[in-house]
């Protein structure tokens, strides 16, 4: 836990996965973390807490809390470990927060659009309202954002992305249209069945 503040970055990310794989015995500390007057601390801990899911059900209330971080990229964070955790008091605090991700998508940092869109693709259906922004966002000049939106509207298993999904398949790079193919699947609808079909057809 001291490391997660260390200088040295590959100790902090040792850190952070060490803890991530501890499960539950790491908790405690982790929650204590997130109140760190260090946000490089905070960071850390929240990641770990993201990357553990269920066995951080102890941690929910701390993250609840975590969603008023002045951090824009701590707080999405948060809702993603809380939608990996998912009780039923995890996934109401998500609901309330869903607007907030939404307005994060906009945000002039790309790190901050590129944890809002991964933690609405964790919330899943429940994030529903959010389809319209993140289509908008497979326009995004950062293609980490693009590729998380793209992931995340599949989670959702949002039909009426299915058109902009298409156009993506066909216009952008290869890293992002790659994983269009496995959104579509996750969609099912006949429209995206068929576009799947096709593609594959044009990649044999």
């Amino acid at each position: 836990v001291r490391e997660l503040g260390d200088s040295d970055g590959m100790i902090r990310t040792y850190a952070t996965v060490s803890l991530s794989k501890m499960g539950e015995p790491a908790v405690p500390a982790l929650i204590k973390a997130l109140s760190h007057q260090d946000v490089g601390v905070r960071w850390n801990a929240v990641v770990a807490l993201n990357m553990m899911g269920e066995p951080a059900k102890l941690a929910v209330s701390a993250l609840i809390k975590t969603l008023n971080d002045e951090h824009k990229e701590i707080r999405a964070t948060a809702a993603g470990a809380l939608a990996k955790i998912g009780t039923p008091k995890a996934k109401q605090s998500l609901v309330e927060f869903v607007p907030t991700l939404i307005e994060s998508l906009s945000d002039k940092n790309a790190g901050v659009r590129v944890s809002a869109a991964r933690s609405l693709g964790e919330i899943g259906v429940t994030a529903k309202q959010a389809v319209p922004d993140l289509i908008k966002v497979l326009d995004d000049k950062d293609v980490g954002v693009r590729r998380n939106a793209v992931a995340a509207l599949g989670r959702i298993g949002a039909g009426e992305a299915v058109p902009a999904l298409i156009k993506v398949l066909n216009n952008d790079i290869k890293a992002v249209s790659s994983l269009v193919a496995g959104a579509l699947e996750k969609i099912g609808t006949p429209e995206a069945k068929q576009a799947l079909q096709e593609y594959q057809a044009k990649s044999q």
